[in-house]
């Protein structure tokens, strides 16, 4: 290949003078390798920058092979580097998706709200009827689950207490404070985490699948309200979903450290349980159930609104899926942050 250097140069130099086209026959070319690859390469860049239009012709199918193992023109295509972004374009471009999405929610939330109010938005379905069928599998397809990390979340958290109260002989606290935790704040925290995990995921994955295969535009064109048909029933089943599944969760958790109390610190059925009653009040009880609620209905409005809002096929769903997850737990956290200092520290 590498008589052919000389030639290839007076033949783009004719080329640049001429037409700006230029012939190379490789028929005499029986072998090829890396280096007239190389070689070969380098001279249809130049021909590229001096704006020559070389072609190659009478090429071996042995050669030929060669060219497509190695994808010349992939090699040939110019690098195009991004130009580089400041600090605002590039938090500009992390911020407008997610305030868009705040956006959809809360037109969502808005749609919703009508619905409720104007019967006649519903069309000819309200979905009264899938409630049901919501509940069901929000709730009592998640009680196995959640009874059973509520169980071994008692025992851990009774454990826990233990190994520090009996320091200070205070053994008979563990009761009370498995008691106050759990129902105050592990109980539904961690009922909504799970709602979110298991329920919400599942919504978004459901409803993206719809915008994708265009089944949603079909409940409009048969002048079905796709908000008070499919969004509705979600969010009002999980509004009711999530306290019963923290009062589960709580009432198993307790029971877990109750256990371990009994068999382990030795503190006998009766002085467990009476120490549990007295530790509760009311507050905490009314207080977990409405934690739970908004939960639940934080939980389902934003696995509604990113389901609804798929975007990208496939890819999509699974991004509505994730997003569904990890911003849901986010707003559980931020919302109870929010319960504690309402109820707690105003109290």
């Amino acid at each position: 290949m590498e008589a052919l250097s000389p030639d290839l140069q007076r033949l783009l130099q004719q080329a640049s003078i001429e037409d700006r086209h230029a012939v190379l026959d490789l028929s005499a070319v029986e072998a090829f390798d890396s280096a007239g690859m190389a070689f070969l390469i380098e001279a249809l860049q130049e021909a590229k920058a001096q704006e020559i239009d070389l072609r190659l012709v009478g090429v071996r199918p042995s050669v030929s092979d060669f060219f497509s193992l190695v994808g010349i023109e992939r090699l040939l295509v110019p690098d195009k580097t991004a130009p580089k972004r400041n600090f605002v374009e590039r938090l500009g471009d992390k911020a407008i998706p997610v305030i868009e999405r705040v956006g959809a929610g809360k037109d969502l939330l808005l749609e919703a709200a009508q619905t409720l109010v104007d019967s006649s938005t519903g069309g000819r379905r309200s979905g009264k009827g899938r409630f049901f069928l919501e509940l069901e599998h929000t709730g009592i397809g998640a009680i196995g689950i959640v009874g059973l990390i509520g169980f071994l979340l008692g025992l851990i958290l009774a454990m826990q207490a233990w190994v520090q109260l009996k320091v200070f002989g205070a053994d008979k606290y563990v009761a009370d404070m498995v008691a106050v935790s759990i129902t105050r704040e592990i109980g539904p925290l961690m009922t909504a985490i799970l709602v979110a995990a298991r329920s919400g995921s599942s919504i978004a994955a459901q409803l993206g699948t719809m915008v994708i295969n265009e089944e949603v535009d079909a409940l409009r064109q048969m002048g079905i309200n796709p908000v008070r048909y499919l969004v509705v029933p979600k969010v009002g089943a999980l509004a009711l979903a999530t306290p019963c599944l923290a009062i589960l969760f709580s009432t198993i958790a307790i029971f877990g450290g109750l256990l371990f109390g009994v068999f382990v610190v030795d503190l006998g059925w009766q002085v467990y349980i009476e120490a549990t009653s007295d530790a509760l009040q009311a507050g905490d009880i009314l207080g977990s159930l409405l934690k739970s609620t908004v939960f639940g209905s934080l939980v389902a409005f934003v696995a509604c609104s990113l389901g609804l809002n798929v975007k990208g096929g496939p890819v999509g769903v699974g991004k509505a899926t994730t997003g569904a997850v990890v911003a849901s737990i986010f707003l559980i956290i931020v919302f109870d942050a929010v319960f504690v200092l309402l109820l707690r520290v105003g109290a």
